[in-house]
């Protein structure tokens, strides 16, 4: 909720609108999810909120740390439906990854996400949970450990989900919400042209990161079904178009499947493809293998040919370090590890 959401919740409550301030300082700013423990806040409205709304509405079913840094949580909806979160350890930096939809409908054949479909949207509330989900691990080391990058990375397409990630990000960034810097946020798209040019109109800078995967048509429609309807020079055009209107980091995501799209051949269409773009960023990430796909990893060798041929051609490269691996962290792994033994 916004303040005048919050104001109306309050005043209907009983209470006085300046507390909906005071309300969402305990959301937001403390990141609590007990009206009990917001103490400064009349007894009395406390127990009608508490009758009237709840603060959190999913539930942690597994939290599996990796030993290297990730925790990865699989989160139960209140509809049953599962998503996944994960918190990222790495030098000074606490990233999260969150979802936006349970399931996928983009359909990408490296990608554990979209392999059940899609179930349905998050609500922004359901989006924002997450947070609340990881803010209770960081309590447990510290009061003040707190996020320093949010990455919307995690299961479901988010601009396929655009009102639902827009008002949540609103609440994420919003000095009276989590006041979370728009530079420190990323958002991750498979390349919807429209959408990515509608959210670099949106008045935020977040950083943008697209996913390529491919370095023709024809490949990339192998890969992921829904290019057919975008094509790969739309989707670059679209990026640098949000460059221009951001001045925000464009980065290239680019995943690495083992006799697929990982030989120099391809590295250096891909190099000829982000020739003209304003300070490409290209980011590797070696497949993590997917039962059931067909697919597999590509060899140390296929990667370090790749990643020499675009840093010939003078691409800005870096090769995503495979973490989290035990904890099924690529996107939807422990998800369909949690559908597939709930039967």
């Amino acid at each position: 909720m916004n303040p005048d959401e919050l104001g109306k919740a309050v005043t209907s409550a009983g209470g006085k609108p300046f507390v909906a301030r005071q309300l969402a300082q305990w959301l937001y700013k403390k990141r609590e999810s007990d009206f009990a423990a917001m103490t400064n806040l009349p007894k009395a409205l406390r127990e009608k909120l508490a009758q009237n709304y709840s603060l959190i509405t999913s539930s942690v079913v597994t939290s599996e740390d990796s030993g290297e840094g990730t925790i990865k949580l699989g989160i139960r909806l209140q509809d049953g439906l599962i998503i996944e979160a994960v918190l990222m350890r790495e030098e000074d930096r606490l990233t999260a990854c969150i979802s936006t939809q349970a399931g996928c409908a983009m359909g990408c054949r490296f990608c554990a996400s979209g392999l059940l479909g899609l179930k349905r949207h998050l609500t922004p509330g359901e989006i924002l949970e997450q947070f609340f989900h990881i803010a209770a691990i960081l309590k447990k080391e510290s009061p003040d450990a707190w996020l320093t990058n949010v990455v919307v990375m995690g299961m479901g397409e988010p601009l396929h989900n655009f009102d639902g990630l827009m008002n949540a990000l609103a609440v994420l960034n919003a000095e009276w919400g989590f006041h979370f810097g728009a530079r420190r946020i990323t958002v991750s798209t498979v390349g919807l042209p429209d959408k990515i040019r509608d959210l670099a109109n949106q008045g935020f800078q977040f950083n943008l990161a697209v996913s390529l995967h491919a370095t023709t048509d024809e490949q990339r429609t192998r890969l992921i079904p829904t290019n057919i309807s975008t094509g790969l020079i739309n989707i670059i055009r679209a990026s640098a178009d949000y460059y221009h209107a951001t001045r925000r980091e464009v980065t290239f995501e680019y995943t690495l499947v083992g006799g697929e799209n990982d030989t120099p051949d391809d590295a250096m269409r891909l190099a000829r493809l982000l020739e003209d773009f304003p300070r490409a960023n290209v980011n590797l990430i070696p497949m993590n293998p997917v039962e059931g796909t067909g697919l597999r990893a590509p060899t140390t060798e296929a990667v370090e040919e790749f990643t020499d041929a675009l840093t010939q051609a003078g691409i800005n490269v870096h090769v995503r370090r495979k973490r989290g691996r035990a904890v099924q962290a690529a996107c939807g792994q422990l998800r369909l590890k949690l559908e597939k033994a709930n039967g």
